[in-house]
């Protein structure tokens, strides 16, 4: 018996109910009447899921949807698409055959569909304004869509869900002010003159006052943190070398030999650079189905040829300097727009004795930085100097893949000078820190400028003489 499984708007306003629903394995079809967003991976594992059918409008689906769906075969768009996210939208769906588009879609990047072999096109019989693949979805003429009453009829829906949401916070209403001019382009080549009023009303009163600053800028402007001398609580704890699973990875990959016999500074370059080229660094990729440590994420993208994104990269990283009696920990970098923005990075510290200090090792770039006169530095103390404009050196050997190398302007004071506005670290640093493990694991620990609305983190400092504690603190 085919059951059919009906979402109405409301129920999909947030994130989690439509990953939820999507997860239950005795849904043959799963029918959307419309949605603000679909999250990546809300179909994944599904080994009774044949069709997806989106009935409504949808605000914005984001990219890598489905994965090891053995029986889907069709996904169907019957309403507007304001937008869509990263490239792939399904992998390893062997029965996938039809990818249907009806109505109008603002903006389409869902054009990679890798293991999918049945699959040989994406049917656009709707419109197409921005397409991130000519050739896979072709692009609408736009007078095409503009002369269409259709169309015009779903223009002015894409462009009330966009005045709704950029009436919102987070990552629906940073979305929507992405793409205002291409609506408001539409309204205009369709004659609807008060929409792009309204449109242009909206924006101005909803506009993000950050907006058109330099990252750099925007770090400046930072408030300052708030240090609290009283408070010497403990904070992270650092697994030692002696660890069943640490000691495992240290004996596979004879970590020792790798690390070397020099002093610390020696040692931790060596590892860094060692998982730089242990995996290669892919941001898209989708998270590894193993147990997040050192063996098993090496063999995974050995065996899968894949690469993993920065964050596994860091917990390696992490890993192999504990196994070293190193105390590391890897940090999550985001900007200051953390719940609009979906780029974050993450990258290591590692505790060098000789120095007493911590230090910026970041495995995805083989980055280290160090002030004028080669002193190594850690986040806190890079933040401060891009802050304050002091003198910042990154190393020159600091690559992506060995395929583009980095400079200072473009790694610190543009990407990382935008996400180092906050930062977060496991409170216990270990093999497997996260994911499915035996081990037991930690919470976050989030060090933010004093007013921050972060929130992603079970315990928030202002304090950031405590959260660059040294491992030994008592």
């Amino acid at each position: 018996m085919r059951i059919t499984t009906i979402l109405s708007a409301a129920t999909l306003m947030a994130i989690m109910p439509a990953a939820a629903v999507a997860q239950n394995h005795h849904q043959a079809t799963i029918t959307y009447q419309g949605c603000d967003y679909v999250p990546s991976g809300s179909f994944i594992d599904n080994d009774t899921v044949e069709e997806v059918i989106f009935d409504g409008f949808v605000g914005h689906i984001d990219g890598y949807q489905m994965r090891n769906c053995p029986k889907l075969r069709r996904i169907v768009f019957n309403g507007p698409v304001f937008s869509t996210g990263g490239l792939e939208f399904a992998r390893n769906c062997p029965e996938l055959t039809d990818v249907e588009f009806n109505a109008l879609v603002l903006n389409l990047n869902l054009t990679e569909y890798p293991d999918c072999d049945k699959l040989k096109s994406i049917t656009i019989n709707g419109a197409v304004y921005n397409t991130s693949d000519s050739i896979a979805a072709p692009a609408t003429p736009v007078d095409s869509i503009t002369g269409n009453p259709v169309y015009v009829g779903q223009i002015k829906q894409l462009a009330r869900w966009q005045m709704e949401s950029m009436n919102k916070k987070g990552w629906i209403k940073k979305i929507a002010t992405w793409y205002k001019d291409d609506i408001r382009n539409l309204a205009d080549k369709a004659g609807l003159k008060e929409l792009c009023d309204s449109i242009d009303t909206i924006y101005t009163l909803h506009r993000d006052p950050d907006e058109g600053k330099s990252m750099l800028q925007i770090l400046k402007e930072s408030p300052a943190y708030e240090r609290s001398e009283a408070d010497t609580a403990r904070l992270f704890t650092y697994t030692p070398p002696t660890d069943s699973l640490l000691t495992l990875s240290r004996l596979h990959f004879n970590i020792d030999s790798i690390a070397g016999n020099g002093d610390d500074i020696s040692r931790i370059k060596n590892l860094l650079y060692w998982v730089h080229d242990l995996v290669r660094h892919d941001g898209g990729s989708t998270w590894p189905d193993c147990h997040f440590n050192l063996r098993e994420l090496t063999q995974v993208c050995r065996e899968q040829q894949r690469g993993v994104n920065c964050r596994f990269m860091a917990m390696m990283l992490t890993e192999a300097l504990l196994t070293q009696g190193i105390p590391a920990r890897y940090i999550t970098c985001q900007s200051k727009a953390w719940d609009e923005d979906g780029d974050c990075h993450v990258i290591c510290v590692a505790w060098s004795d000789s120095l007493n200090k911590w230090v910026w090792v970041d495995p995805t770039f083989a980055a280290y930085v160090t002030d004028e006169n080669g002193l190594l530095l850690h986040p806190g103390e890079v933040r401060y100097r891009l802050q304050h404009d002091l003198p910042l050196v990154l190393n020159e050997d600091a690559n992506w893949n060995h395929e583009l190398p980095h400079t200072k302007e473009g790694y610190l004071e543009n990407y990382m000078a935008k996400n180092l506005y906050i930062m977060s670290a496991n409170s216990l640093q270990q093999s497997e820190p996260e994911g499915k493990s035996d081990h037991t694991q930690g919470y976050h620990i989030g060090l933010t400028p004093v007013g921050s609305n972060f929130t992603s983190a079970r315990i928030i400092i202002t304090d950031d003489k405590q959260f660059w504690q040294s491992p030994y603190h008592e």
